[in-house]
């Protein structure tokens, strides 16, 4: 019996230009999926990568072997590239459901979701997750009582505090007095300083959540940091996601899939890199870190896309073509 999973389309959702544009913009999103690793090395030399990296680190010691760590590495870069292909979505690879443009098919993914659907890859515990990649899953579905699941939370933990303490010595007390949006207000600050020098233009709605946006060099699309944290600030959790959308597109962060052309979150690209955008709720040092680490992969992010838009030459489809 074959036990092939045929992938499923689906359109996306409030599309603001055809599906031909929609197709080469996917296949070179694709190509900035495939920079995953080297955007990474960007983090990790300016000091911001440390929190993602540990954690990365931490589920790569559950592989059985060399061969497996290879291969989530590899599923790592795959998903990217998927996601990423995938624009604006909605899109779901665990289960194969694809927007009809998208330009990137992935080999690994496809054989890993059919050993799963096959039966090869069973749940070893209480919980069952839909994950397919072997040691993935061993992480996902690892009870948060096991010993190993605490001890990569002490570790993760514990490389933030490292990290914020060499970066940002000295804690600010008056932090812990501050509510929810004086701190927002905090995060806005901080956030400017990086960005708008680079070129970053802060979107005057807030009320829904922020909106930095710059356009490409070619001034055919605009690059977008939305942030949605006043809810969470409070509870040390900051919640970035990137959009592209037409240069005069007005984006509401509450209705961004229908009025942006692309959206993905940071932990696409970069594995675990929400965890990077949390911090104790009473160190400045630690909220400082999150905030500069996501504005650091804003300008990376930005510089790498840009120069994969603005070329004039054609981007072929890689990887496996979808199904007619």
């Amino acid at each position: 019996m074959n036990t092939t999973a045929k992938p499923k389309h689906i359109n996306i959702s409030g599309a603001l230009i055809t599906d031909e544009i929609a197709r080469d913009l996917s296949a070179r999103l694709a190509l900035l999926g495939d920079q995953w690793q080297e955007i990474c090395e960007e983090l990790d030399a300016a000091g911001l990568g440390t929190v993602a990296a540990t954690d990365r680190a931490s589920i790569y010691t559950l592989a059985a072997s060399e061969g497996d760590r290879l291969r989530l590495s590899a599923y790592w870069r795959e998903w990217a590239k998927e996601r990423l292909a995938g624009l604006v979505g909605p899109i779901d690879i665990l289960r194969g459901k694809y927007p009809k443009t998208s330009a990137y098919r992935s080999e690994l993914i496809a054989a890993l979701r059919n050993d799963a659907s096959s039966g090869k890859l069973k749940s070893e515990g209480p919980i069952v997750s839909p994950q397919f990649e072997p040691t993935f899953k061993r992480y996902i579905e690892m009870l948060a009582s096991n010993p190993i699941a605490q001890q990569f939370n002490d570790n993760r933990n514990r490389s933030r505090r490292q990290a914020a303490s060499l970066r940002y010595p000295a804690e600010n007390p008056e932090f812990t007095k501050l509510g929810e949006s004086a701190r927002y207000e905090v995060l806005i600050e901080r956030y400017r300083m990086v960005l708008e020098p680079a070129g970053f233009k802060l979107d005057s709605h807030r009320k829904t959540g922020l909106v930095f946006r710059k356009l490409t060099s070619d001034k055919r699309w605009a690059f977008l940091l939305v942030d949605e944290s006043r809810d969470g600030i409070d509870t040390g959790t900051l919640s970035p996601r990137f959009a592209l959308t037409l240069p005069k597109k007005a984006v509401l962060p509450s209705a961004l899939s229908l009025n942006s052309v692309a959206t993905f979150s940071p932990k696409d690209l970069v594995p675990r890199f929400h965890t990077s955008c949390t911090f104790e709720t009473d160190s400045y040092a630690q909220f400082c870190l999150a905030a500069d680490s996501i504005a650091f992969l804003v300008l990376v992010v930005y510089r790498r896309l840009d120069a994969l838009l603005v070329t004039d030459n054609a981007i072929p489809v890689v990887g496996n073509p979808p199904n007619k």
